[in-house]
Formats: C-alpha cells, structure tokens, sequence
C-alpha cells in the first residue's frame, strides 16, 4: 500500500543501513511463514480444515515479504521510478495480498467460533477439500475486488514514469478511501470481535453449567445409589432374622422351605452387589464425562485466547494506518505533510504479516513437531542405537 516518499531526502549513509534493515525485515517475513507452509506440507496431522486456512493466511504474508517490501525499498530509497508496468503490478500485488490477509484471519476466526460454539457438528462433519480450496480461493476473489478494478481503472499509474509516486488515483477522494478501509479494516474487525466475543459468551455459559449441574448430577446419582444399596441392605438385613428362626429347627422344615430360604438370602445378595457395581460404574462415568469436558473447555479457552491475540495485533497493526489514509485524502497530493508517524504506521500493517505466524500456527504443538521435522532434528539416532543395543 503506497506511502508518501518521505524517505527519500536521507543520506546515502543512512539508505544503506535502512535499507539492509527493510531486507533483513522482508527475508523475516518470508521465513516465519515460509516455515508454517512447509510444516503443513512436511506433516500430514496438519491437513485438517482449520489448518488450510493457516496456510492460506502464510501464503499471502510471505508474499508481502518477497514482492511487496523488495519492489518498495529501491523505489522509497533510491528513487527507482517504477514505469507504469511494474507500478500497476506492485499496486495490485500489494493491496491484494494485504486484504487477502485480512480476510483470512476472519475466516480463521470464523472457523474457531464454529469449533467452539458448535463442537459436536464440527467434528461430525467431514468437509471435503473441494469445499475448504473453495473458501481459500473466495477469500482471494474478494481481497482482489476490494481495491483491483478500482485499480485497474485509475489512470494516475500509467502516468508514473513522470512522477515519483506510485499511487492510484483514488488515494485523493475521501469518501473512497473510507470506503476501502471499511471493507479492509472495520468490517474485518467488527467480525473478529463478533466471533470471539461469542466464543466467550459460549464459554462462560459452559463453564456456569460445569461448575453446577455437572457436580448436582454426581451427587444425585451417588445419593441415588447409596439409597438403593440402603434399600438392598435393609432388604437382606430384614431376611436375615427370619432365617435364625429355621436355623434352630433345620431338620424339622421341609426341604422346600428350605430351597427357598436359600433362594431369597442369594437373591438379596445378588441385587446387593449388583447396586454397588452400579453405583460404582455411574460414577466413574460421571467422572470420566467430568474430566472430558474440563478438557474441552480448556482447550476452547486456548482457542479463544489465540483468537484474542489475533484480533488485538491486527487491530494495532492496521488502524493507525486507515487513520492516517483518511486525514492525509483531505490533502491535495502535492501539499501532503511528511510525517515520520505516517512511515511507521505503514510499516506496521506490513509488520502484522511478520507476527501472523507467531500468533498461533507456530505456538501449536503440532507445528511445532512439524517445524523440529523440518530441521531434522528428531529421536531417530537415538532410537537406532538403542535398538542396536537391545539386539
């Protein structure tokens, strides 16, 4: 997204050194996200829906870092004219990729809130790759139809060979630009916030029902239980004293009273210990579900608190520049004010492309298995000389 040159009256030796910093902050941008791409390739754990839109979300920003900061350096520092060709190209590559990545990290917030808020249905359902490439490929179309045709219908870039900005024309209306930066920026961010304000509303309502009904329910079946092995102690406790009676005087009842007496003291014991192992068996279950949803929200807490880091680095990162846009379009070109805090709220939009992949994809345990099989570093030597040893 284009700047005004507000670097171009440094010293030579002041480019130098800043332009080794842009350099080194691209080649940056390229291998943090280069590494979330190979990992998705290198694991196949990973090749699950949530993660296709990690990768789709690292494809854009590692192009930001090999196209859009390379092409930008020569020509903010040095004054390379860029000519119509390479200006309409860097144009378009760069709005696009930048609102691609936008859009992605909605999409990815959009599919956390479905993991979270429905749980049974979005492991149940089995989406198929021809539907999640459609997603991908949607956000792409869109990011390109924000800022691409307007772009494409500007006539300030093929005039760029007499001028040292490479703008579009639409940079200088207002009413444009807010709405550009609605599209980009606030519409974005209104649906981040939704989804994950959501997300918390649904964890707080399943941490109140754990933390009520769950233990009610426990103590209701063992307060069940222990009444029905009351109940059945009671019940062989009350047989028992008819059964000293007989005792005194066995050869003297019949042999049928007798297989009866026997047959009512086994019937109470059986249902004696047939209450207990019920008893004993519903609580453990009750426990077992207990533990499986104190898993699962832990696990959507981790989600959400992701989802919250994603949404605050890229509010930080992209409304002081939208900001900036809106003030600056009031301004004819030619009278604009050079701000220092322009320049860095430029680069910070740039900068969330270089923070992306830290947020969430490489704090996850699985790419983080998938980034040590990348580096080779595994347990296989040790493996192999144990089993030598062992052999």
């Amino acid at each position: 997204m284009p700047e005004s040159n507000s670097t171009g009256d440094l010293p030579l030796a002041a480019q130098v050194p800043l332009a080794f910093l842009m350099s080194l902050f691209a080649f940056a941008i390229m291998v943090g996200n280069a590494v979330v791409i190979l990992a998705f390739v290198v694991d196949s754990n990973l090749r699950h829906r949530s993660n296709y839109f990690f990768l789709n979300l690292a494809i854009s920003d590692f192009f930001v870092g090999m196209i859009s900061i390379p092409l930008y350096i020569p020509h903010t520092l040095f004054h390379w004219n860029f000519g119509s060709g390479i200006c309409m190209f860097w144009l378009i590559t760069d709005y696009l990729l930048c609102t691609a990545s936008v859009y992605n990290i909605v999409l990815i917030s959009y599919d956390r809130y479905q993991s979270v808020s429905n749980a049974v249905s979005y492991r149940a359902q089995h989406t198929s790759i021809v539907k999640i490439v459609a997603q991908m490929v949607a956000v792409w179309i869109l990011a390109f139809l924000v800022n691409g045709p307007m772009i494409l219908a500007s006539d300030s870039w093929k005039n760029s060979t007499n001028t040292k900005e490479c703008e579009p024309g639409f940079v200088t209306e207002w009413y444009i630009l807010a709405i550009t930066t609605f599209l980009e920026f606030l519409l974005p961010v209104i649906l981040v916030a939704y989804f994950n304000v959501q997300i918390y509303w649904n964890l707080w309502k399943r941490g109140s029902l754990n933390r009520c009904p769950s233990h009610t329910g426990v103590i209701a079946t063992s307060s069940s239980d222990s009444g029905h092995l009351h109940r059945a102690g009671l019940a062989c406790r009350t047989s028992l004293p008819g059964l000293k009676e007989p005792a005194t005087s066995l050869h003297s009842e019949s042999p049928q009273r007798k297989r009866s007496l026997l047959v009512s003291l086994r019937t109470h014991m059986n249902s004696s210990v047939i209450a207990f192992k019920v008893s004993s068996f519903s609580r453990s279950e009750s426990a077992v579900l207990h533990q499986r949803e104190h898993v699962e929200l832990l696990r959507a807490r981790k989600l959400a608190r992701s989802l919250a880091i994603l949404l605050s680095a890229f509010a930080i990162c992209w409304a002081p520049y939208c900001l900036f846009t809106i003030v600056l379009s009031t301004y004819h070109r030619a009278g604009r004010p050079k701000s220092v805090w322009y320049s860095i709220a430029f680069w910070l939009q740039w900068f969330n492309s270089f923070i992306n992949p830290f947020l969430y994809p490489l704090c996850h345990r699985r790419f983080q298995k998938a980034f040590w099989k990348i580096l080779c570093v595994t347990k296989q030597p040790a493996l192999s000389q144990n089993q030598s040893v062992s052999s």
